[in-house]
């Protein structure tokens, strides 16, 4: 390997008419180097032409040209060989991100950085590089520039689609960085690349590469002896457009018909981790879920076992989470079905809160929340969380206190907003099932629900959070007191239900709420949020 040796592998016309000579002649070259110039035909398998023209040169340094890009700063050489004066750096290039979008394609990930000019005197302006060079995770394939021969992946890519992607990566393979440099004007003259990926290609780049580019996203699901609605959740994972995805079940079916189908039919899929507890009840599973935390996995989502999730939901959520470093969790409106999967209409807890994708404030939606007393978010199947902001970075919950009391959904969502702020979508990405097994419908489950939003009023006016006006706290509590009333009016009509500790507390929780309205909002009960667990109860 020739050290002191420059190559310009450029890539010709595809008539094949070279221009480019007169204007690599024209460039500076550093005392003590040499430079060659191997023009190349790529037929559209840009990786194998590639590949060819790297074994056919000896130089240490080789610059990748596509077809119609010329070098306009005279001094380049000298600038990539500063560049490259650190060992660690592999590849420089003009334009980068330090995430690609889950597309793969560089062009629509967020934050580019570096410069370009166009031949149709337009120009791309992408963020200030900060420092002489940044860190990315890949760059275009306008200009690729490497101090190491490593094997271009002609095996997997024949077309001019992400092969300079998987270069990038393959470098990182190796240990080795990527990085664009500042530019105070353009460094590169090159044509606009149009048209659509090939979709071939594509799926081959996000197999091969999924796990080294994009974060793990934990989906967690608790089950229980409903095995058909439970396969088409499962499914519906399965079948999501993003990759890199840690499935940790937990079914506590007293029956193993569950488990059987697990071992069937799923039992090839790594990403899953099933666990089978016919012992437990409700509870128990319910804290088995809770206490999953894969330490890899930075996000969560969970489903539940008769919902369902779109194909894209978690790529088009965790490309908000890379555009928006701000957000704690991304939701989406959730399409009503019945249980046989038809479309229902909207309840008033599932219409849009909007019509376009719109980032809304963590303090917005946190105080309208507990003003109006409804979940606009959706219920756990609809949200993907950020993990470091739940409780103790993976646990549902507010306060940390609801002990039996928890309802899975608002009070995490509470916890998340008090933090950082939320991205909606107005279309579906997930499906809510409406059925007669629908655990929310029971009047014990309502009772517990009630009692878990008197819990979260109190802990945010004890915190100071969302509920900052003594005006705000009373329309949160008057708002409960009417809920509540409702509630005991209904379950009037259920006389055992009188002697139920739980009903007992919501009239705890009643008294404290309207004696709070008469004086600062100060709210004092004293329930029993011990959780009792009872085996073999579902």
């Amino acid at each position: 390997m020739n050290d002191r040796k420059i190559a310009v592998i450029a890539q010709c016309d595809p008539n094949g008419v070279s221009s480019i000579r007169p204007y690599i002649d024209a460039l500076d070259i550093p005392n003590g180097y040499e430079a060659e110039l191997i023009e190349v035909r790529s037929d559209g398998n840009v990786a194998d032409t590639y590949q060819r023209a790297m074994e056919q040169s000896d130089a240490k340094y080789k610059v990748y040209l596509a077809a119609g890009s010329i070098l306009l700063r005279l001094n380049f050489f000298a600038e990539m060989l500063r560049v490259f004066e650190e060992p660690a750096i592999g590849i420089m290039g003009i334009v980068g991100t330090a995430q690609l979008s889950t597309s793969g394609e560089l062009g629509a990930s967020p934050m580019l950085k570096g410069r370009l000019l166009y031949t149709d005197d337009t120009a791309f302006h992408g963020a200030v590089v900060e420092g002489a060079t940044e860190e990315v995770m890949a760059v275009s394939n306008d200009l690729i520039a490497t101090q190491y021969d490593i094997p271009w992946r002609r095996d997997l890519f024949h077309s001019n689609c992400f092969f300079a992607e998987a270069q990038c990566i393959e470098f990182r393979r190796k240990g080795y960085r990527t990085v664009v440099p500042q530019q105070d004007a353009p460094w590169l003259l090159t044509r606009k690349r149009e048209g659509a990926a090939d979709e071939a290609s594509r799926n081959v780049f996000l197999d091969t590469y999924s796990k080294d580019i994009y974060p793990l996203v934990s989906i967690v699901i608790p089950t229980f002896e409903r095995p058909h609605y439970f396969r088409l959740a499962l499914e519906s994972v399965l079948a999501q457009t993003y990759r890199n995805l840690d499935i940790f079940i937990t079914d506590n079916s007293h029956n193993t018909e569950t488990a059987d189908m697990m071992r069937r039919d799923f039992a090839d899929d790594s990403r899953i981790h099933y666990e089978h507890h016919p012992s437990y009840g409700l509870y128990e599973n319910w804290a088995c879920a809770r206490s999953y935390d894969n330490k890899d996995a930075a996000y969560v989502n969970w489903l539940m076992d008769d919902d369902l999730f779109l194909p894209d939901k978690i790529e088009v959520m965790m490309d908000c989470f890379f555009a928006h470093p701000d957000l704690s969790l991304v939701t989406s409106y959730r399409e009503l079905i019945d249980a046989d999967g038809n479309k229902l209409p909207d309840i008033p807890a599932t219409r849009p809160i909007a019509q376009e994708l719109t980032k809304f404030s963590g303090e917005t939606i946190g105080a309208n929340i507990l003003v109006h007393l409804t979940n606009f978010v959706g219920e756990p199947t609809t949200a993907l969380l950020k993990k470091k902001f739940m409780l103790d970075g993976h646990d549902l919950g507010f306060s940390g206190r609801e002990g039996k009391y928890l309802i899975s959904d608002f009070p995490t969502w509470l916890c998340m907003l008090s933090q950082s702020n939320m991205m909606y979508f107005p279309r579906p990405l997930s499906k809510f099932r409406m059925h007669g097994g629908n655990e929310q419908l029971s009047v014990q489950s309502r009772i517990r629900g009630t009692i878990s939003w008197a819990m979260a009023i109190r802990h945010a006016i004890e915190r100071n959070l969302f509920l900052h006006e003594l005006s705000t706290r009373r329309m949160a509590i008057a708002g409960w007191l009417v809920i509540a009333s409702r509630l005991l009016q209904a379950v009037t009509k259920i006389p055992e239900a009188w002697e139920d500790t739980e009903l007992k507390d919501l009239l705890c929780a009643h008294a404290a709420m309207a004696e709070a309205l008469r004086a600062d909002c100060h709210i004092v009960f004293d329930i029993d949020t011990t959780l009792v667990l009872h085996m073999d109860e579902d």
